[in-house]
C-alpha cells in the first residue's frame, strides 16, 4: 500500500479528480446563473476560478492528515487543530479568489453578487474541507491497518521459522534448552553465553544469528552485547545520557542502548 497522496499517485484518481471538478464547476455555474442576475459567462468564470483554487489546495491537505500524528492527541485537540487549519485554508481561498476575479471584472452586477456570495461560499468551502479531511483520514486509517497486517504477517513468518530450543554441549553431555528458559544471551568473543536458571552455557554461534532466529517480540536485542527474554524484564532505569540499565527478575542488570530501550519500550507497551 502506497503511503503517498492517492490523488497524485493513483492513476484512477488522476483521471477521476479533474472530471469530478469539471462536474462541480458546471453544476455550480448553472445554479448561480439560475438564481442570480448575472450572465452565464460571469457565473462560469466565478465557479471555475474558486473551484480550481480549492482543487489545487486539496492535495496539500494530505500531508497534515498523513503525517500529523493525530492518533494520540485526543478528539478535542484534533478538532482545535483542524478548525484552525480550516480557518487558514478558507480565509486564503476567499481572499485570493476575490482578489484575482476583481482584477478582471468591474461589472457592478457581478461585484454585487460577489459580495452577497460570501456566506454560501464559506459554507461550500467548509463542506469541501470536511469531505476532504474525512476522506483522507479514512484512507490513512486503511493504510495503518494494512501496515499492521503486513507487520503481523512478517512476525508470524519469522516466528514460524524461529528457534524453539537450543542444544548445547557441556563436557560429555548435551543439554536441550527451550528458548523460553533462556533469561538472556551475552556476547562472549566469537561465541554466545546463554544465561538460564540452570546455569550458563556457551554456544558457538553469533549474536546476529540469535537476533534473527529467536522469536520476536519475545526476545529483543537491547545492546550489542545482550539479547533479553522480555518475560524476564523487571524494570528499566536511566543510567546516563542515552544509556539505560535493565533489571531482570533474577536480580541481574544489563546495559541497554538508547535504540534497544526504544524497541523494548514498544514491545512492553
Amino acid at each position: 500500500m502506497t503511503q503517498g497522496n492517492p490523488i497524485l499517485q493513483d492513476y484512477r484518481w488522476r483521471v477521476a479528480y479533474p472530471a469530478i471538478w469539471i462536474g462541480v464547476i458546471l453544476i455550480q455555474a448553472g445554479s448561480v446563473y439560475a438564481f442570480h442576475p448575472i450572465t452565464f459567462g460571469m457565473a462560469l468564470a466565478d465557479s471555475t476560478l474558486f473551484n480550481l483554487l480549492f482543487a489545487c489546495l486539496i492535495p496539500a491537505l494530505w500531508y497534515p492528515v498523513r503525517y500529523g500524528s493525530w492518533a494520540g492527541k485526543g478528539w478535542y485537540n484534533n478538532l482545535a487543530t483542524y478548525s484552525m487549519l480550516a480557518g487558514i485554508i478558507l480565509t486564503g481561498w476567499m481572499v485570493v479568489g476575490n482578489g484575482i476575479i476583481q482584477l478582471f471584472c468591474s461589472d457592478p452586477r457581478y461585484l454585487s453578487f460577489l459580495q452577497n456570495a460570501t456566506g454560501w461560499r464559506i459554507m461550500e468551502g467548509v463542506l469541501f474541507y470536511v469531505v476532504v479531511i474525512l476522506s483522507y483520514s479514512q484512507y490513512v486509517h486503511h493504510i495503518g491497518l494494512s501496515e499492521q497486517i503486513e507487520s503481523l504477517r512478517q512476525t508470524l513468518e519469522k516466528q514460524a521459522g524461529a528457534l524453539k530450543r537450543v542444544a548445547v554441549k557441556d563436557r560429555k553431555e548435551i543439554h536441550v534448552i527451550p528458548v523460553e528458559e533462556i533469561d538472556y544471551l551475552e556476547a562472549y568473543g566469537d561465541y554466545v553465553q546463554l544465561h538460564t536458571a540452570k546455569g550458563v552455557f556457551i554456544k558457538e554461534q553469533t549474536m546476529r544469528f540469535y537476533e534473527e532466529n529467536l522469536p520476536f517480540p519475545h526476545f529483543v536485542r537491547v545492546h550489542r552485547s545482550f539479547i533479553v527474554n522480555v518475560e524476564q524484564v523487571a524494570k528499566i532505569e536511566l543510567y546516563e545520557k542515552e544509556s539505560y540499565r535493565l533489571f531482570l527478575k533474577n536480580g541481574k542488570n544489563l546495559k541497554t542502548s538508547g535504540a534497544g530501550y526504544k524497541i523494548l519500550k514498544e514491545v512492553l507497551n
